[in-house]
């Protein structure tokens, strides 16, 4: 009798975690590391019962809600046309982290010009909680660091929430992570609410012809190659090589003109100013 008592408990503290939360965090970060400001901007954790998440910038968010939700309404009518008014620019971010709880895979997703890269992988943060405690937006949170990508992190979380997630690709605490940096104080995160609500943004890369599923090495040398001369990008193909690339330059219209290479890397080289100084010294996950 103990043993099904036991089991029921179980069954209930599961279903009462089994919520679904949009978390919304502000994140402030250097875009070089002798910067003397901040750069910063809101993102939004959206937590699927307690088995999926994805992060992203909270513009990106709102973009990819209604994509998904005239997309399934247009789906469902099998009428009419579809449109969708992008407001991309006004963000910083188009990148998405995504979480399995289940299979504790993390993917990454990073539009560059006409191309999705989706990496999968694992990612296993080892994590020391510390005794000390406080108060973040009246919920008690607990101490904790690790080592991540290079930097060291402080964590704070909350067992309130029993949610083993947090900003970027920073889980698996028994709580919650509401507040994150790192040990310089380059990269800050903090959350400014939580709801319990339902988002579905699964159509988000609806219309995205060009996806190419890599490897975080395969990853880390095209975005190597993309910072030096962006423009590197518009020759890119998915196909069997002797190092699973190849490269060309023939591609038809306006990316092919030298010209629009040129203005294109003059752009996107000051827009990369803003991420000169990396999340990420080293990869973190394989």
């Amino acid at each position: 009798m103990k043993i099904l008592f036991s089991f029921i408990m179980l069954f209930m503290l599961i279903n009462l975690s089994a919520q679904s939360y949009k978390t919304v965090y502000n994140f402030k970060w250097k875009p070089q590391k002798s910067s003397a400001e901040y750069l910063q901007e809101d993102f939004a954790l959206l937590i699927h019962e307690n088995k999926t998440s994805e992060f992203l910038s909270y513009i990106k968010f709102k973009n990819d809600s209604t994509k998904t939700t005239a997309l399934k309404e247009f789906k469902k009518k099998g009428l009419g046309s579809l449109s969708f008014n992008y407001k991309y620019g006004q963000s910083k971010f188009n990148d998405v982290v995504s979480k399995n709880y289940i299979n504790r895979e993390i993917s990454f997703e990073k539009q560059l010009y006409d191309k999705l890269f989706i990496v999968k992988n694992q990612c296993t943060i080892d994590w020391k909680i510390n005794s000390e405690k406080d108060i973040h937006l009246g919920y008690p949170v607990q101490k904790a660091i690790t080592e991540f990508g290079g930097r060291k992190w402080t964590a704070w979380f909350t067992a309130e929430i029993p949610v083993q997630d947090g900003p970027y690709k920073f889980h698996g605490l028994p709580g919650l992570i509401l507040k994150l940096n790192d040990s310089e104080n380059e990269f800050i995160y903090e959350m400014k609410s939580i709801t319990k609500e339902t988002n579905d943004i699964s159509e988000r890369n609806f219309g995205t012809n060009n996806i190419i599923n890599t490897s975080s090495a395969k990853w880390l040398k095209v975005w190597e190659n993309y910072k030096k001369q962006p423009s590197s990008i518009f020759g890119l193909k998915n196909e069997t090589s002797n190092d699973g690339w190849m490269t060309s330059m023939t591609i038809g219209g306006s990316p092919g003109d030298k010209g629009f290479a040129e203005n294109f890397d003059k752009k996107q080289k000051e827009f990369l100013k803003n991420f000169e100084n990396p999340i990420e010294l080293i990869n973190a996950c394989e």
